[in-house]
C-alpha cells in the first residue's frame, strides 16, 4: 500500500503570534505532512511578514476576509493529499499526532476518518503555560459516533484527519455560519463516514481572550458560549427535518418497531432540548408518548435525563414557565407521559447540585423548584393510574445521578 499523503490546512485571520506557535508544532511532527497550506483570510496584521520565515516549507494562499468556512473551502480546492488535517491557528499539535492518526487509518483501511483526544491550556501574562485539564470526550464505538456527536461535539478538526474524498462527498463548509461551522461539518461527515478513534491526546486547545469571527462579524471572548449556542440552534433547526429519525439510533435499528420509534423520538427530543430548541423537543416528547404505552426502557430514561445537560447550561427554562406547564400537562396524559416527565425531572438533579457547588444558591433553588414541580406532576399521575408502575419506574431509575 502506498503511504498516505497528508495536507494540513490552517485558516488564519490576524493571529500572527499564535499562528507561528501552531505552525511550529505542525512542522515538528514525527511523521511529516506532505504539504502545509496557510489560508490567509485577509489579515491586516503582520501575518504575511511572519510567514516569510517559513518560505519553502509552507504554501500561503491569500484571499479577502470572508470567514473560516470560506477560507477552508478555498483551501480544500488546492489540496493534493489523500488525507486532510484542518488545524486551528491558535492550537498546538502533539508531536506524534500525525503518526498516531495516519497509523489508525493504515490499520483500519475501511475507515474514512481518524480522531483522538485533546487537552486544554492557557498562557498567562508572564508567558507561563497552564494546563486546564482534558477536553470533553465521549468514548464510543464507530456505530455510535453520529448519535454521540448529535448530543455534543467532542471530536475536533484539530484532532482529526479525514480522507479528501469524504470532504468531496459531503460538500463545502457552510459559509453562512460565523461559528460552529466545524460542528456542522462533523455531523455531515458522521452521517456518511466511518470513524476510528484513539484515547491518545493529539492536540492542545488554547483558551484565550482573542476575538473570533470575521472582520465584520466579530465575536468577543465573553460571547463565545452564547455565540456557539446561537449557531448550534441554527444548525439543528435546519437538521431537524433533514436527519432521518432512525439516525438517532445506533446499530442500524429500524423505527418500524414501535419501541424503537419511541426511543428515537425521545433521543431526538433530548438532542433538541440540549440545543435549546424546546418547541421541537416538546413536539417529539408528545409524539413519543402516543407511540406506545409500554414502560420506558433504561436507554430511554438515560436519554431523557441528558436533556438538561447542555454544556451551555439550561438557564432558558428558568424564565419559561409555559414550558414547565407543558411538561406537567404531558405528565397528566398517561403513565408513559408521567414516566417521561419523571425522567426529565431526575435529569435536573445534576443542575441543582452543580449550581450549589458553585455557590450559586439562588439558581440552585430555582432548578430545585422546577425539578420538584415536574416530579409532583408525574408522581400524581403514576400514583393515580398505576402504583405498581411507580415502583417499576423507581427500580429503573436506581443508580441515576
Amino acid at each position: 500500500m502506498q503511504p498516505y499523503d497528508v495536507t494540513v490546512l490552517i485558516p488564519t485571520f490576524n493571529r500572527s503570534a499564535l499562528l507561528r506557535e501552531s505552525l511550529d508544532s505542525i512542522l515538528a511532527q514525527t511523521r511529516p505532512a506532505h504539504e502545509i497550506i496557510i489560508i490567509n483570510d485577509g489579515s491586516t496584521d503582520d501575518t504575511l511578514e511572519q510567514l516569510k520565515a517559513y518560505e519553502g516549507r509552507v504554501r500561503v494562499l491569500s484571499k479577502s476576509n470572508a470567514g473560516k468556512s470560506a477560507a477552508l473551502n478555498f483551501g480544500l480546492k488546492h489540496v493534493t493529499g489523500d488525507l486532510v488535517w484542518i488545524f486551528d491557528d491558535d492550537d498546538l499539535a502533539a508531536p506524534t499526532a500525525l503518526e498516531i492518526l495516519v497509523g489508525l487509518l493504515e490499520a483500519n483501511p475501511e475507515a474514512d476518518m481518524a480522531y483522538g483526544r485533546h487537552e486544554r491550556f492557557s498562557v498567562d501574562g508572564s508567558g507561563e503555560k497552564r494546563l486546564l485539564g482534558t477536553g470533553y470526550w465521549t468514548n464510543c464505538d464507530s456505530e455510535e459516533f453520529l448519535t454521540a456527536t448529535l448530543d455534543d461535539m467532542f471530536a475536533h478538526q484539530q484532532g482529526m484527519i479525514v480522507r479528501k474524498e469524504l470532504y468531496d462527498r459531503v460538500g463545502a463548509f457552510d459559509e453562512s455560519l460565523v461559528r460552529s461551522q466545524d460542528y456542522d461539518m462533523l455531523i455531515r461527515l458522521a452521517r456518511v463516514g466511518t470513524p476510528v478513534s484513539t484515547e491518545e491526546f493529539v492536540f492542545q486547545q488554547r483558551v484565550h481572550d482573542g476575538i473570533r469571527g470575521t472582520q465584520t462579524e466579530q465575536v468577543q471572548a465573553k460571547q463565545r458560549n452564547s455565540s456557539w449556542s446561537q449557531f448550534d440552534k441554527v444548525i439543528f433547526r435546519n437538521y431537524y427535518p433533514q436527519i432521518e429519525l432512525n439516525e438517532y439510533l445506533s446499530n442500524g435499528k429500524s423505527i418500524s418497531d414501535p419501541l424503537n420509534r419511541r426511543h428515537a423520538l425521545l433521543r431526538r427530543a433530548s438532542v433538541m432540548a440540549r440545543k435549546k430548541l424546546w418547541e421541537l423537543a416538546v413536539n417529539d416528547l408528545r409524539a413519543a408518548e402516543r407511540v406506545s404505552q409500554a414502560p420506558l426502557s433504561k436507554p430511554e430514561t438515560v436519554a431523557l435525563r441528558s436533556a438538561f445537560a447542555s454544556k451551555y447550561g439550561c438557564d432558558e427554562i428558568l424564565a419559561n414557565s409555559a414550558l414547565i406547564d407543558e411538561l406537567c400537562d404531558l405528565a397528566d396524559v398517561s403513565l408513559v407521559g408521567a414516566q417521561i416527565v419523571m425522567s426529565l425531572a431526575r435529569g435536573l438533579r445534576w443542575r441543582v447540585r452543580s449550581e450549589f457547588t458553585k455557590i450559586r444558591c439562588l439558581k440552585s433553588v430555582s432548578y430545585y423548584l422546577i425539578m420538584n414541580k415536574l416530579k409532583r406532576a408525574a408522581s400524581m399521575t403514576i400514583s393515580a393510574k398505576g402504583p405498581l408502575a411507580l415502583q417499576r419506574h423507581e427500580s429503573q431509575s436506581a443508580g441515576s445521578i
